[in-house]
């Protein structure tokens, strides 16, 4: 890829910092390691990444600090995405905007909350409280929801992210796909959607459904897509308590390159999807011509 790498954006990361610095919620589904802001730069610049979104995981809850302190520590570079209670106040979150939090996360599948009713009345508060003020809705539910979903919602005066493909099946049967309330709603522009967590859609070998999937996407809007990392690559172990820390999955740079090139076939399309489209959703400053940097 021929552009500046200080522009290209991993869309989608987390960071857990000291556990005593930062508790998690007592009843979370699981507890990760840490994984701090030097191991987060490691990964960008593994991966010749600039520029991050770094999103509030769900052992958190609304308890912002740490990615509030991530933003801190590296303005400009990076953003955030925050979970929030509805008795947040206007003034707070205008003074979290000024930090570089970009977006709020309504989180329904890593809680098991998978309720569609849950869902839509989340998406109509928040969307109508954070009208007019640049952020956007970021969602995390199945593909069964979230098309339930986007089928009951109307035109929103702000903008819908979808995670990690929509948990789309790597099974689906393409003209299946281009039928759904995801991909219409995609193709029409009402939605961003995510290139990412490929180990959460499907196993190691659905890899060439996925591409597959992603190559649909990118064909119904390439102006509406963005792609993740997912770092550092959270886990639930099998028999581990919620308490007892689980490993992250093992997944390598190489891994991520590969899938990544497999997905964004040319420069152009690469260019978008890195840089265009993350500057203009997240408010990166202004891109360079992709040109100038071969």
């Amino acid at each position: 890829m021929s552009f500046i790498h200080e522009l290209a954006c991993d869309c989608h990361v987390h960071v857990i910092g000291p556990h005593e610095r930062y508790r998690m919620l007592e009843r979370r589904p699981y507890t990760p390691a840490e994984a701090d802001l030097h191991a987060l730069r490691q990964h960008m610049g593994r991966l010749s990444l600039g520029r991050a979104v770094i999103v509030q995981p769900s052992v958190y809850g609304t308890d912002n600090r740490c990615l509030i302190d991530c933003l801190d520590a590296a303005p400009g570079i990076f953003r955030g995405v925050a979970v929030l209670d509805r008795d947040v106040t206007d003034e707070q979150l205008a003074a979290m905007a000024l930090k570089g939090v970009i977006g709020l996360r309504i989180n329904l599948e890593s809680t098991g909350a998978g309720n569609m009713a849950q869902a839509i009345d989340a998406i109509q508060y928040w969307a109508s409280r954070l009208a007019g003020t640049g952020w956007h809705i970021q969602i995390y539910a199945g593909y069964r929801i979230i098309n339930d979903v986007l089928a009951q919602l109307g035109v929103l005066p702000i903008t819908l992210v979808i995670d990690h493909f929509g948990l789309i099946p790597p099974g689906i049967a393409l003209d299946q796909l281009r039928a759904s309330q995801l991909y219409r709603r995609l193709a029409s522009g009402d939605v961003y959607i995510k290139l990412s967590g490929a180990y959460r859609v499907g196993a190691a070998g659905d890899a060439d459904r996925i591409s597959g999937i992603a190559h649909a996407l990118l064909a119904a809007n390439l102006e509406r897509a963005v792609w993740a990392s997912d770092w550092p690559h959270t886990n639930r172990e099998p028999g581990k308590l919620a308490t007892q820390i689980s490993a992250y999955r093992d997944v390598s740079p190489d891994l991520l390159v590969r899938e990544r090139s497999q997905w964004l076939l040319t420069d152009d399309i690469a260019y978008k999807v890195l840089v265009e489209n993350p500057a203009r959703l997240y408010r990166f400053s202004c891109v360079a011509d992709p040109g100038k940097n071969g």
